[in-house]
């Protein structure tokens, strides 16, 4: 499971058309992508499921960073220093050069293991398994099966799992069983995602009362698992702080819409393109302000990488707040108490003409 010559056979048959192919779809798997994905969703399909299809994907991969970083396992390049990282056009300086494990269910080697964990590079993004792609990849399609009821969708989810975790490995950034890791870990979340579905806590995260400052058990528990959980991880070196910013700044945006009211998804296809467009530009332009303005100001002990990191991701994700209210203002969408006021008058201009006619 952690041998480098499926890799290295694949890479050697391989040429620039495939490679560009496979860091294409390996895209798919990337927070990027995925943020495009739930603020369209979100924003131009049905909002509480893009919400909910959101907490999915964020705490699988929260999940996934806490082993990955808890298991220590090093990627195939650092392994062996055949191995092309053909994603990122890097040449390995590992001082490594073996096939790894002779067993193929066997861990990698012990002295690969201690050198790699020895070093002071090391963070979230160079530890190997499980696949983060792979798990946030099995979440997303299977989760938008499960929310969305669509055949479609699942029948293209294993096809597309297949070519990510293809992907990952042709470009060398994964192990085999990197792969069926991230797959094992998207796949139990979205077992308890369809559980979660099908069980009446659904409707708790979208109850206004369930969000007040008031010591209620309901309240406790949702505000724990919003905003304690997830700066607690970080503050143990168990998650990134760029996966906490994400999932906090989302949060805080969701409570403040809330507040107000949840904003209803009808509207005409140009509405919800529109909608669409100024949710992806408020978080696009945002990203790109700060990471600009960032490379210029150097750390300090008041502004650590960690804190850069953090606000880099907190909030683009806090403008869908914004968005919502802009496209509020632009009449895109009605509240839920005005459709229901539009439903209420419908409802009884149909009974009052069945009541004509005689009905």
């Amino acid at each position: 499971m952690f041998q480098t010559e499926p890799i290295l056979y694949l890479q050697s048959s391989g040429n620039e058309l495939l490679t560009s192919l496979m860091i294409l779809i390996t895209t798919m798997g990337s927070s990027a992508f995925l943020a495009v994905v739930i603020i369209s969703i979100t924003f131009g399909i049905n909002f509480r499921k893009g919400f909910l299809l959101f907490q999915l994907l964020i705490w699988t991969g929260l999940i996934t960073e806490i082993i990955k970083t808890l298991v220590s396992f090093p990627r195939p390049d650092f392994v062996d220093n055949r191995v092309l990282n053909l994603e990122c056009g890097l040449k390995s300086t590992s001082p490594f050069s073996g096939n790894g494990p002779e067993g193929i269910f066997a861990l990698p080697d012990k002295e690969v293991l201690e050198t790699f964990r020895l070093q002071e590079t090391n963070s979230h993004s160079h530890f190997g398994f499980p696949s983060g792609h792979v798990a946030l990849t099995t979440a997303l399609w299977g989760g938008g099966s499960a929310i969305f009821n669509s055949r479609i969708i699942k029948t293209m989810a294993p096809v597309m799992i297949l070519l990510v975790a293809f992907s990952r490995l042709y470009l060398g950034r994964h192990f085999l069983g990197d792969l069926l890791g991230g797959a094992t870990v998207g796949l139990i979340f979205l077992i308890a995602f369809t559980l979660f579905l099908k069980s009446p806590l659904k409707d708790e995260f979208f109850r206004k009362e369930n969000f007040e400052p008031v010591f209620r058990r309901q309240n406790i528990i949702i505000y724990g698992i919003m905003f304690v959980i997830p700066p607690a991880l970080t503050a143990l070196s168990l998650v990134s702080a760029e996966a906490a910013g994400f999932l906090l700044g989302t949060n805080v945006a969701y409570i403040l819409i809330i507040r107000k009211g949840l904003p209803d998804d009808t509207g005409s296809a140009e509405q919800r393109v529109l909608r669409i467009f100024i949710a992806l530009l408020m978080f696009g332009v945002s990203s790109l302000v700060l990471a600009a303005g960032f490379e210029t100001i150097q750390p300090t002990p008041y502004l650590s990488f960690k804190l850069i990191e953090f606000l880099e991701a907190f909030v683009p994700a806090s403008t869908i707040w914004a968005s919502v209210v802009i496209c509020t203002k632009l009449n895109l969408y009605r509240r839920g108490k005005e459709l229901t006021g539009d439903r209420e008058r419908e409802w009884n201009r149909k009974s009052l003409e069945k009541h004509d006619k005689g009905y």
